[in-house]
């Protein structure tokens, strides 16, 4: 493995300025796939009464994401291009990514249209999401990383309150202005990251490479991980994969549990989710420094004990401005856990593997978010609306559970983990 270390030279071109450049390409992804996210489940409500199946085709239409990740991570590391290693990605995938989040009010009352149309967006995000977040470690060394994962998601979680806070509000108007929107923000985030970056960024290995198969690379990879020297990072991940399914789940479902429950507007329902949004966006920074400071996965723990209360806290609760004040305390909560999330796999990375590892990470978490809307859709099936936020902090206890033992298997320091971690490439 290469060593985690800087150089004198290293450090002095490691700017904070820059890492808020990068994060307007984060912000571009969580604006639109808020979006996405949020009304999608209202628009399949039209067709399908089951909210199981509602999730389901939440959860499915990101296969295809789901295949190009590993191998799109594994070949932004290898690409030799007078652009660097993840702007070519980044250049091709936003546009379509724009254009098919703008089409899909257009299409929305033909299913199949629908579907279609959703595919192409989501194959084209996930192959522009991790190259642009693989950015900030690429700038950014070792140690720093969770305070610049604290700017990143920051970004991000302006992106979603303006989903919540200002689109979500929009659509009631007209829907067609929500995601033409989304299009939009998406291309001028682009724009911002074209500008911004460095084609030979400092922290990564840019020296020339020879041709190598991006597919090959990421399955080795990923069977490396299922050796026995691995079941701690392997924990890690699937700690991951495991508070995602609470939290993507309940993202896709509240809008319907809103409507339902609540007796809110489509609109409306999501607008309660801005809390959420808002307070991720408060504490982010905070929770960055926390990393830094205590350790990602002491702030990881933290943060999967708080959420999962808070979601048990719920259940009883019909007024709107109670559930609001809950999320804000969750949001808090989840930015504990997701701010230090990325920067802990990447570290495992080293100079040479981190798009690949950043891939990683997005496997595991989008097979989450993929199954998370189907779980938590068939418990409301099956045991009412209120079983939302009785499967949500089940499953963020079992997460927490996980990075415990993959925490004691590896050691609390996460460049200790980072240097025993590394996957042969």
């Amino acid at each position: 493995m290469r060593d985690l270390k800087k150089s004198p030279s290293e450090t002095q071109k490691f700017s904070y300025a820059k890492i808020w450049w990068i994060g307007f390409g984060f912000l571009g992804v969580q604006l639109a796939f808020t979006t996405y996210n949020a009304f999608l489940p209202l628009m399949y409500r039209e067709f399908f009464a089951s909210r199981a199946i509602v999730g389901l085709l939440m959860g499915t239409d990101n296969l295809i994401g789901l295949l190009l990740i590993p191998i799109i991570g594994a070949w932004s590391d290898r690409i030799n291009s007078p652009w660097g290693r993840r702007l070519p990605f980044i250049m091709i995938a936003t546009p379509i990514a724009a254009l098919t989040h703008a089409a899909i009010p257009l299409v929305a009352s033909v299913l199949f249209l629908l579907i279609i149309t959703e595919i192409v967006f989501t194959a084209a995000m996930h192959s522009y999401r991790g190259p642009v977040i693989s950015l900030m470690p690429d700038h950014t060394p070792p140690e720093k990383r969770s305070t610049a994962n604290g700017i990143i998601n920051l970004m991000g979680g302006i992106g979603t309150l303006i989903s919540f806070g200002v689109l979500s509000l929009i659509y009631d108007i007209d829907p067609r202005l929500t995601f033409g929107i989304g299009g939009i923000v998406l291309l001028l985030s682009l724009l911002i990251v074209w500008r911004k970056v460095d084609r030979q960024p400092p922290y990564v290995d840019n020296s020339p490479r020879s041709s190598t198969n991006p597919i090959k690379d990421a399955v080795s990879g990923i069977r490396t991980l299922l050796k026995p020297g691995y079941t701690g990072q392997l924990l890690i991940l699937m700690a991951m994969l495991t508070y995602f399914i609470g939290y993507a789940g309940l993202n896709a479902m509240f809008p319907i549990y809103g409507v339902e429950t609540l007796g809110l507007t489509e609109g409306r329902a999501n607008f309660i989710l801005t809390a959420f949004a808002g307070s991720f966006l408060v504490f982010a920074l905070a929770a960055g420094a926390l990393g830094t400071k205590i350790g990602k996965i002491p702030a990881m723990l933290w943060g999967l004990i708080i959420v999962p209360v808070l979601f048990l806290m719920a259940i009883p609760v019909r007024e709107p401005w109670i559930i609001s004040a809950i999320f804000v305390l969750g949001g808090l909560g989840w930015a504990l856990v997701n701010v230090q999330a990325m920067p802990l796999i990447a570290d495992f990375g080293g100079r040479d593997r981190v798009g690949f590892y950043i891939g990683l990470y997005y496997v595991f978490t989008m097979i989450g978010q993929m199954t998370g809307p189907f779980i938590l859709g068939l418990t409301m099936d099956l045991i009412g609306n209120q079983g939302m936020f009785m499967a949500g902090a089940a499953f963020f206890f079992l997460a927490y559970g996980m990075l415990r033992t993959g925490q004691r298997q590896l050691g609390a320091d996460p460049e200790t983990i980072a240097r025993q971690s590394q996957i042969a490439s």
